[in-house]
Formats: structure tokens, sequence, C-alpha cells
């Protein structure tokens, strides 16, 4: 009996009708007996296989990440060969590349199309894995990067100490922080950032010492312009909570380099450097999802064999394993298929006794 593959591009599967085991493209094998009346080729017992993976193995940290990098990778692959083509027809355009003569405006258009929307699938694509800054982690831990109006470097730096109370939909309670100028900015951030946590606020500096603010990419529309911040009539007005704007910070493929340029030199050339410039960010987060895949397999290899399996152990792999299945989507996937590899009905019955 043959089961359709779960994913595009999966083998098909087999059910083997000894053990109802399912595997990539296994034919069914004869009956050779229970398991332990099968011989050794001396005519002794054979051993029983060891069982190397399943729980023993799971760590859910690990094996996220390990996922998070692979679909960040085949996403940032396919988006970098539509930025490879797009450049090169640019460059035919301006005719610096006499191999591609006679390149029009109307294949230009398509690949800016399906560039676009390419690039609109991302979060779907890579379950979350990748942001709009082309950082790369586990699944589902895509963060939005936004700024908070009036919060900004010079503002933390200057005026008088101030507490502020911020107000948001999913805070059972306002929170506050206060903010005192005479306090470095990054002491400041880290205020705030301890004061926003419990709503998933995070608040960092930026390369220019910035402030920024990120939630959880998926959550962002609760946040979009719905917080609401009093102060003590400094930085902000003191009586009612006021909402505050909350713009978010440019993704590194701007929607510039999906618009269409015009026909005269010059403006071919700031798209082509557009282009170019898009190629780079790509080509960094490309080096960064294969060193985070080669670190998180590295870690679940354990050294000199499998790991040893202490109760405290076991019962942390458990409750990780729990934790991910009662996750929707693409996590419970995750969980599920790498523990349940090669586990045969002889094997499940051995356990349940």
């Amino acid at each position: 009996m043959q089961i359709a593959p779960s994913l595009p591009g999966a083998p098909a599967h087999r059910l083997d009708p000894d053990t109802r085991g399912v595997g990539p493209g296994a034919a069914p094998r004869a009956a050779a007996g229970p398991a332990d009346d099968r011989l050794a080729p001396g005519g002794s017992p054979a051993p029983r296989a060891p069982l190397t993976r399943g729980l023993k193995d799971f760590d859910p940290t690990r094996q996220s990440g390990v996922a998070g990098a692979q679909l960040a990778g085949v996403f940032l692959d396919r988006l970098q060969q539509g930025l490879q083509a797009l450049r090169q027809h640019y460059a035919a355009q301006l005719g610096a590349d006499p191999a591609q003569p006679g390149a029009s405006a109307a294949a230009a258009d398509v690949l800016r199309a399906g560039l676009k929307a390419g690039w609109s699938q991302r979060e779907r694509a890579t379950a979350g894995a990748l942001d709009a800054q082309l950082r790369v982690g586990e699944p589902g831990h895509a963060r939005q990067d936004f700024r908070v109006r009036g919060l900004s470097r010079a503002a933390l730096s200057a005026g008088a100490r101030e507490v502020l109370t911020v107000v948001t939909g999913n805070a059972p309670a306002p929170l506050t922080a206060t903010v005192d100028p005479e306090l470095p900015v990054s002491a400041n951030l880290r205020r705030l950032d301890q004061a926003l946590a419990p709503v998933g606020i995070r608040v960092r500096a930026d390369g220019a010492g910035e402030p920024v603010f990120s939630v959880p990419e998926a959550e962002w529309p609760r946040f979009q312009d719905r917080i609401l911040i009093k102060g003590e009539g400094r930085r902000f007005p003191d009586g009612q909570a006021q909402p505050v704007r909350t713009p978010v910070l440019p993704p590194a493929l701007g929607e510039a380099v999906f618009e269409a340029p015009g026909a005269e030199p010059a403006a071919l050339r700031e798209a082509l450097g557009r282009v170019t410039a898009g190629i780079a960010a790509v080509a960094g987060a490309q080096q960064r999802a294969q060193a985070l895949l080669v670190e998180q397999q590295q870690g679940l290899a354990p050294v000199g064999g499998a790991a040893a399996t202490t109760p405290e152990r076991a019962r942390a792999l458990a409750d990780g394993f729990a934790r991910r299945l009662a996750e929707a989507g693409y996590a419970r996937f995750e969980a599920v298929a790498p523990t349940v590899a090669g586990i045969s009905r002889e094997r499940v019955r051995s356990l349940l006794g």
C-alpha cells in the first residue's frame, strides 16, 4: 500500500505488512517471524538493534534550530536566484552585458513581480524562522522591529526623570518604567526592556544607539499603533494614556527593489544598485543560516555515542516533547517526525508490555 508524500518532493511511503512501520520508498519484505526468534548467521538469536532515536535524542531547542536554519536557507536560496536574475537583466538593459542584448522592460516586470510575490510569502514559507531583517532563528520566532515616537536616544538623554506608564491590549495591568537621563541610554533601555518583556515587547539599541522595539511578528497587528503611554508631562502628557505612533523599521528588501525604474540610464543604474545591495544582504543571511545549521547539528550529535539518559533528562525531554505537541502548525510535525522515525510495531509493543 502506498501513501502519498506529506510534503512536496518527499518520497512515497509504503506500509511494511509485517511491522506496519512506514519507511520512505520501502518495499514490503517477507515475514521473518517474531523479533525474538530471528537468528543471526551463527544460529544464535540476533541481538536487537539499539533504539537510538526517539525521545532519547529529542532536544526541542536544537531540533527547532535545525528546522529554522533549513527552512530559511531554502527560502534565501530562491530569493537570491531571483535577485541575481534581476541584476543581470538591469545590466543587459544598460548595455553592460552584451551577452544579453535587447532586454525588455516587460521581462523585468515579470522578474520583479515574482520576487515581490516570493518575498510576501516569507513568513509562511519559513514558518516564521526568518524575519524582515533577514535574521534567522527557530520556526515561529521571527520578530517585527519598530520605533516608538517620543522614545528616541535624545529623549532618553535629556530632560528630567519621568515615570512612564505603558498600556497594551494584552497586558492585565499597566506597565511602568522610570526613565532617568542621568543614567546611560543603555541603562534606560534595560529598564524599558525589563518592564515590557512580560507582554512580549523587547527593547534594544541599534548600531546608532537608537532604541528599537520588537514583538513576535505574528502578534504585530495587536501592537501596531495600539500602544498607549502616560508620562508626567515631560516626554509624554500626564493624565489619560495616549496612543503613540509605532513605525516599523524598513525591511532588508525595501519596496523600492520591486518598483519599476524609469527607462533612462540613471534610473536603471540606481535600481541596479538597490538590487546589488539586496544580493549582499541575502548573501549575509545565507551565511548566517548555514552557520546556525552547522552549530545546531553539531549540538545534536552527542560525543562518543548516544547521551546517557537519566530520569531527570528523560523527564525534561518528555516535558519538552509534550509542549511541542501542544503547539499548532509546523512545530507539531517538527517534534513528531524525528521522534518516531524508525520505530516498528514490535518495539512499540515491547515498550507497552
